[in-house]
């Protein structure tokens, strides 16, 4: 079963320059996602929150420059900067690395840089992490709405190749992207907030919203937003899957397994375990589903 993840912060961890993609200790090796047939792995560029205004923007040149250092040394991923790439890719047998940024604060009053990032490879982004940025707040602010530059930008991305993500975001800017964006908008990284109560997992009705819009929603693999614990068993993120498909239908599930982003006990340790996960989504689902989930829907929001 071929694999299409939304989202890892395994950038953040080269920073210091100590971490190879051919062999480290996190979730992520060129091997393990050739060996587990990975069709696609998104790699988040993630700008924390005290990196504010051309700050933010210097940091994200640096880690952009990461990422093309990462793709030179490796024999395994190639870089993807739309469908018809990742189509290629797959008949010489790579593995695409699709570019995405998680905190559009480096945008910072500059809508010329939307360009910029779409020129650079970037196909998701996402709007806020976890600090009040240039276009409005985390979830942890829970009713405030999108700055009006963030309305602007949200409006703007609609004229781009990219993919408007309101993971992180908060509820009021939530429901501000979903009346203002006229395409798709997809949540990359987040689990279900009926089953876990935790602010960064969506309600209901903004499932319902993103699957209406032709969105999609990446189940993360994180215990804490999963079932509140320390570890994540396979049932757990079943669950979630089962909700989101019984709430939004078939087409909004998706994989955003944060891998190198979280520390939790897992089911499985690195993505060298993934058929393990696609074994169990396909006893559960059925193969036609199975597919959707793990590489189908976010195609089809790429093309």
């Amino acid at each position: 079963m071929k694999i299409f993840d939304l989202h890892c912060d395994t950038l953040y961890k080269f920073e210091n320059g100590e971490y190879s993609i051919k062999e480290n200790n996190g979730h992520i090796t060129e091997k393990a996602l050739k060996n587990s047939d990975y069709l696609a792995q998104c790699f988040a560029v993630y700008i924390p929150k005290n990196f504010l205004g051309e700050k933010s923007f210097e940091y994200f040149k640096k880690q952009y420059e990461i990422y093309n250092k990462i793709l030179c040394e490796s024999e395994i991923l190639i870089s993807a900067k739309n469908f018809n790439d990742i189509e290629t890719n797959k008949k010489y047998e790579k593995v695409s690395a699709v570019l995405t940024l998680e905190n559009a604060e480096l945008i910072n009053g500059e809508l010329d840089r939307l360009k910029f990032l779409e020129n650079c490879g970037v196909k998701i982004l996402g709007l806020i992490h976890n600090g009040e940025n240039c276009l409005g707040f985390p979830h942890t602010k829970t009713d405030l709405p999108l700055k009006d530059f963030g309305k602007e930008v949200v409006s703007a991305v609609n004229d781009t190749n990219m993919v408007i993500d309101v993971s992180h975001l908060n509820i009021g800017g939530f429901w501000d992207v979903a009346n203002i964006s006229k395409k798709p908008f997809i949540a990359s990284h987040s689990a279900c907030r009926e089953l876990q109560n935790h602010s960064r997992n969506l309600y209901y009705e903004q499932i319902k919203t993103i699957a209406n819009s032709g969105g999609i929603i990446g189940v993360p693999f994180y215990s804490q937003f999963l079932n509140g614990s320390n570890k994540t068993e396979i049932y757990d993120i079943i669950r979630h899957f089962e909700h989101l498909i019984n709430v939004g239908g078939e087409d909004v599930a998706a994989l955003g397994t944060d891998f190198d982003g979280m520390q939790c006990e897992m089911f499985l340790k690195t993505c060298a375990d993934m058929q393990l996960f696609a074994d169990a989504i396909i006893k559960k689902f059925g193969y036609q589903v199975a597919e959707k989930i793990c590489y189908k829907n976010v195609l089809r929001i790429l093309k």
